[in-house]
Order: C-alpha cells, then structure tokens, then sequence
C-alpha cells in the first residue's frame, strides 16, 4: 500500500532515464492521465535506440512461441513469464502499428520498422510524449535521493548547463538509467550506483555480447573483410568446446565472421562471447575457421585441382581469387609470414605438387588462431549485470523494499543474445511500469 504523504506532490510520475524503456513509460502513464516528467542527463532523449540496430533499429524478435522466446533470456526466464504476459511480442508489434510504425520481419525473426530508420521509432515516442503534455528535463542529474524508511520522499537534481540545484517530488519514481553498453550515449551504468545507494544488490556488469580479441596477424590483416557461410571451433587447451555452423538448429541461417583490426566480430561471434568469456578462464582458447564447410578434405582437393588445370600457366597468387573471393587468401598467405606459403604464392600452378596442394587444403579447412579476450564495456551491445531480479515484482517493475519505486530496461539483471531481445525487454518492462500506479 502506497504511504500518504501530507506535501502536495510536484509530479505523479517521475522518470530517471529517457532512453527507450523511460520513454515507453511515460507514454503509456502520461496515455493513462498521469502527470509526468523526464529526466535526462544527456542533451537529448533516446540517444542510444537512435542508433541501435546499425541505425535499422531491430525493434524486437517476432518470436510467437513464448516458450522458445522465454528461453532466449537464460536464468532470467523464469522471472518473465508474468511480465510476457502482460505485454509481449503481439502488444508491442500492435502498439507500434497504432503509433504509425509498420513492422517487417528478416531472418531470424528479427523485426525492423519498414522504414528501416530507428530515428523513425524515437520520434514516434517523441510525439506520443509532446502530445500528452510529458515535462522534459535535458541536461539534468540525480543527486541524492531522499527517502523516509520504504518510501521516496524527494530527489535533489541539477540543472547540469546551469548549475541550479533543486529537490523535486512525486507519488512515483522509475529508473530508466539504462546499463553500461555504449558508454558514449551516455549509458555510463550510474543508475546501479544509486540502486546501491538504496541498499539493493547489484549483480556485476560483465559484458555479454561483444566482439572478441585475437591478436594473430592474419585475422587483424583482413580487417573489414568477413569471411562466409564458415564453420568454426573453438578450443581450450586443445579441446574442443564449442562448434558454430549452420547445420545447428539453433544457428543461424549462414556464420559470417566479421575480420576487425582487433580480432573477430559478427552475430554469431557476438552471441557466442559470453561462453568464450567463460572458457578463458579455464586455459589457453585457440579457434579454427573452415572456409569449406559443405566440402571434406577429398572434395576441396577435387575442386582446387579443377581450378589449377584451367589456370596451369598462371601463377597461384593470380588464381587464388577463382578458390575465394576478394583477395582474402592472398591476404592470409602473405599474413601468415612462413616462407614456403610466400614463395608458393608466384609460383605457377602447373609446378605446385601434390604434396603442396594437399598442405594448402588442409589450411583452408582449418585456419588457426588464437583468442586472446573480449573488448570491455564500452565495446559491448549488451553488458550483464545489473539489479538481482529477486527484488523486483516483474508484475509491476516495482522494487521490493521501496513502495514507491520501480526498475526497468537495462537496469535488470536480464542476460539475452542479439536480435531485437534487448528491445523487447525495454517495451515490455516499460510498458508494465506504466500502466502499475
């Protein structure tokens, strides 16, 4: 039961956070008459779903099976079950349509707005929240939050430009600070500073999907060139823990690696490096890459073999492209730094002898490297972490101990793989926190 408070309240609704999530709960508070206002320490709302999703915004998972889309959010489905329920996929994709944004689906269920523009998505919230009257605060942060045993009395925020302190009320609060992905939206991880503040317990920040860092020569020398339709396995002290390809169900339709100047990136890697994460700490991990994976060893030979006979008075170097495309394996080649790969490379391909083709089959099935780390935060789509699930109501977002507050987004504690998830997560706890006075 809400405590009465004698003092004429300033607001009914307070937001700290006017990311995705706080934006979605004031629509829907602001929708249902309740007087609400925004604060937000950057200079803009929504800085981070602007850009999400490469700036396509994947707005969501248009998985319909609740039971294999609870399963995408690992420990933390047991607790979503209710909050789905209340508002899951169908609510979201009807109450985006009702705002004027049209929804398609790619592979893996993925969801973009048809317009393919997530300035689209911001906007749409935008005018929801002038329409209903929303106060706005930019440029302003939380300083202390005052409360009286279970019940927040008042916050004391600054006008950050300004330098103007003042305290500030309302009969609710809900903090929408967002996690520590994408520091340089403003996503610094403040909000679990105040959550501790308030005595709750936060789970450490670990990012969860990032890219992965390897320092071998020929991964960072193709750099901005992805290599397709691969298969890739993944050791720890030589053995064998993980396989990607895409003769798994649960795999997508084709594992493309992305070559970065760090090491390697792209959603299969990005989804998987929460596990990798995992096996570094258990020893030395080291990956391979098989460029052929619909052909074994005797097929490849057979194809390189093909190659070679209606290329026999050129030079390797000069056929390799008509083996893979986009220079990629003169690239890995000349990387490589032995001597014996160097020399075969201007060699022609009527002098390459069995033995030598042979060794060069093999390398395209099983292309070594080593992983050596994950990029940090500020590298990640999502960092995992945040408030222990155990003290929320996810019925009603509302934070056990503190009648008067609830918790959303990214604050929660909710591990989850690429592909709209995250968003979804921002709807649906936004959502019920909106509509739970």
């Amino acid at each position: 039961m809400q405590r009465k408070i004698e003092n004429k309240f300033d607001y009914d609704l307070i937001i700290i956070g006017g990311g995705a999530s706080g934006m979605m709960a004031a629509v829907v508070a602001s929708s249902r008459g309740e007087k609400v206002l925004i604060i937000e320490h950057n200079d803009e709302l929504g800085k981070k779903l602007k850009i999400t999703g490469g700036g396509r915004c994947n707005i969501l998972n248009a998985e319909y099976d609740p039971h294999i889309l609870l399963s995408k959010y690992d420990k933390a489905k047991k607790y979503l079950h209710s909050a789905f329920a209340i508002f899951g996929v169908e609510e979201s994709i009807k109450f985006f349509k009702d705002l004027g944004i049209n929804i398609k689906i790619e592979d893996r269920k993925r969801a973009f707005p048809t317009s393919e523009k997530a300035y689209d998505v911001y906007m749409a919230l935008y005018k929801e929240l002038i329409k209903n009257k929303v106060e706005i605060y930019l440029s302003h942060k939380i300083n202390k939050i005052n409360r009286d045993d279970n019940y927040i009395l008042n916050i004391e925020i600054t006008d950050i430009k300004k330098n103007i302190k003042k305290y500030i009320n309302a009969k609710r609060y809900i903090m929408a600070t967002g996690g520590a992905s994408h520091p340089e939206t403003g996503s610094t991880g403040d909000g679990f500073n105040i959550l501790k503040d308030l005595g709750f317990k936060i789970v450490e920040q670990t990012p969860s999907l990032v890219p992965v860092v390897s320092n071998t020569h020929w991964i960072q020398a193709l750099s901005g060139r992805t290599l397709k339709n691969v298969k890739i396995n993944i050791f720890v002290d030589e053995i064998k823990k993980i396989v990607l390809n895409n003769k798994t169900k649960d795999q997508e339709k084709n594992i493309n690696i992305l070559c970065t100047h760090f090491g390697i990136s792209g959603p299969s890697i990005i989804n998987t490096s929460k596990y990798i994460g995992q096996l570094l700490k258990e020893g030395d991990v080291t990956a391979s890459i098989d460029l052929f994976k619909s052909m074994d060893v005797s097929e490849l030979d057979k194809y390189i073999l093909n190659v070679f006979d209606k290329n026999k008075k050129k030079k390797l170097k000069n056929v390799l492209n008509d083996i893979y495309p986009e220079n990629i394996l003169e690239i890995i080649f000349n990387a490589n730094n032995s001597q014996i790969e160097k020399e075969l490379l201007d060699k022609c391909v009527n002098d390459i002898n069995r033995e030598e083709r042979r060794a060069m089959t093999h390398m395209l099935k099983d292309l070594k490297f080593n992983i050596d780390g994950l990029m940090g935060n500020d590298k990640a789509i999502v960092v995992d972490g945040g408030l222990d699930l155990d003290n929320i109501d996810m019925t009603t977002m509302k934070a056990k101990g503190i009648d008067n507050l609830q918790v959303i987004g990214d604050l929660l504690d909710i591990s989850r793989p690429s592909g709209g998830y995250s968003l979804q997560l921002c709807w649906t706890t936004g959502y019920i926190a909106g509509i739970s006075k």
